[in-house]
């Protein structure tokens, strides 16, 4: 008996050939061909290689300067971004402060004038007392002027009087008596 044999459907030669096909047709390269090549097509392939070499570093370098571009340009626009977060925040803090000074401001006229206005209600409050205390006094002096002017002239009008009677009281016993009965201290 022999080694068994496989019954696989894959095909080596078959595989190898189609992947050969593939990377030809993606690259425009016969991979096969490469075998056979002449000196001139090596030159020719390696120069195209050294160039794109180059190429390569310059994509890398342009691609890496793009990206840094963008970065920077990202970084600058955070920055202005934030500094007007950052004013506008700061107009914030600063209408705050004006609007709390309005309101203080606000309260030191409204007290102020309250205040001005009492005091001057007191002031005027006080002069009219005042005027109508001294209108008073002058009542008080001229009503004292008069009874005082009057209780005197009762006095002198009596003293009068009783002199007159006193004359006639040495003629006239009667009239004496009247005399003596007269209190003039009692007249005010």
């Amino acid at each position: 008996m022999g080694k068994p044999k496989s019954e696989s459907n894959w095909k080596w030669g078959q595989s190898s050939a189609n992947a050969f096909d593939v990377v030809a047709g993606f690259f425009g390269v016969v991979p096969k061909n490469l075998v056979n090549i002449k000196d001139a097509d090596a030159k020719k392939l390696l120069q195209q290689a050294d160039v794109s070499d180059v190429q390569v570093k310059r994509t890398q370098d342009a691609v890496q300067a793009t990206k840094k571009l963008w970065r920077n340009q990202s970084k600058i626009g955070a920055m202005i971004h934030g500094l007007v977060r950052n004013g506008m925040q700061h107009i914030l803090t600063q209408r705050r402060q004006e609007a709390t000074t309005t309101k203080e401001y606000a309260k030191l006229v409204t007290t102020t004038s309250i205040l001005s206005a009492k005091i001057n209600t007191a002031v005027q409050k006080t002069h009219l007392k005042g005027a109508k205390d001294i209108e008073q006094t002058g009542k008080d002096l001229n009503r004292y002027q008069g009874e005082l002017t009057e209780q005197y002239q009762t006095i002198d009008t009596s003293a009068e009087q009783q002199s007159q009677q006193r004359r006639v009281s040495y003629r006239d016993r009667a009239q004496k008596r009247l005399t003596a009965n007269s209190r003039p201290w009692r007249n005010y």
